[in-house]
């Protein structure tokens, strides 16, 4: 009987648990079905028709048709992979050296730590009116500097030039976006034991054999997460491209964001819109089951 009498008490809190538990979850349910499946239905449905503000018409895949068919969508694909690639993995490898720099311990690495902050802390119109001026064909430092060395005769027109245009964004996004990987690096750098190192070095590791076998291994993790979340956050991007070049010269800059904008803003086709962000949403979801399939990035945790 006294068995009974103390598993009605224990049975009575877990069913408390599990009301609060409940009562917790179905807004946060309600939540994201409103701010984020809703939503994505709701494009998903407009992508059907026309003119969803007009007269409605519905078109079933048409929009879908169209887009696929069209030579500027395969261009502006290409564009917006190889923006969010190159600014992706540029940043890695910038944030990656100077996390391994400011790990060791040498003189200004505090600075250098706190200096790191100050692009990822700037809205993105200031690093675009900065890098404005710096590339400026006639009063910026960079042209001044290259026509003093000898380097070039008359000024370049950086992001109004064909070949120069989308490496000058990605140059700018590197400087603003940089930190994001130098911060993640650098967490995890500090976090691998000192021994490690001293058993590499009695064992006469070289700096390259210890970073090859101590230090990377310990942020192959972060590494991945970088190039999953900064790749995605990259190829979404809008804001930095709409405000050096509007997708120009010649479209040479024109990415799926930008694409969207035109199509849905400026020529009122909503629906070709929501279903160029359909598209988007569902290469995004590839990317990401890829991922996870292939890199199996979970393993880096538990391991």
């Amino acid at each position: 009987m006294s068995t009974i009498r103390e598993r009605a008490p224990l049975a009575g809190h877990l069913d408390s648990a599990r009301l609060f538990l409940l009562a917790a979850l179905v807004p946060l349910g309600l939540f994201f079905t409103l701010l984020w499946f809703g939503p994505v239905v709701y494009t998903v449905v407009v992508s059907f028709f026309a003119n969803p503000l007009g007269e409605a018409q519905f078109v079933a895949v048409g929009n879908y048709v169209g887009i696929l068919l069209s030579e500027t969508f395969w261009l502006f694909l290409q564009n917006s992979v190889v923006f969010a690639v190159s600014t992706t993995l540029l940043s890695l490898v910038v944030g990656l050296g100077f996390a391994l720099v400011v790990d060791e311990r040498v003189a200004g690495r505090d600075t250098l730590r706190t200096l790191m902050i100050f692009p990822y802390l700037l809205p993105t119109v200031v690093v675009v009116y900065l890098w404005t001026l710096l590339l400026d064909q006639n009063l910026g430092l960079v042209n001044r500097i290259l026509a003093e060395t000898g380097l070039i005769t008359d000024p370049i027109a950086f992001f109004a030039t064909v070949e120069l245009a989308m490496p000058s964004i990605v140059v700018a996004s590197v400087w603003k976006w940089g930190s994001f990987a130098f911060f993640i690096l650098l967490a995890n750098l500090q976090a691998i034991p000192d021994a490690y190192y001293e058993r590499a070095k009695v064992h006469g590791a070289s700096p390259y054999q210890q970073f090859r076998d101590v230090t990377f291994p310990h942020l192959r993790g972060a590494i991945l997460l970088i190039l999953l979340v900064r790749g995605i956050w990259m190829f979404n991007k809008f804001d930095i491209i709409w405000l050096t070049t509007r997708g120009g010269p010649v479209n040479v800059t024109t990415t799926l964001p930008i694409d969207i904008y035109d199509r849905t803003i400026r020529a009122g086709a909503f629906g070709e819109g929501a279903a160029l962000a359909t598209i988007m949403f569902l290469l995004l979801a590839v990317v990401g089951v890829v991922y996870f399939l292939v890199l199996t990035p979970e393993a880096e945790v538990t391991d």
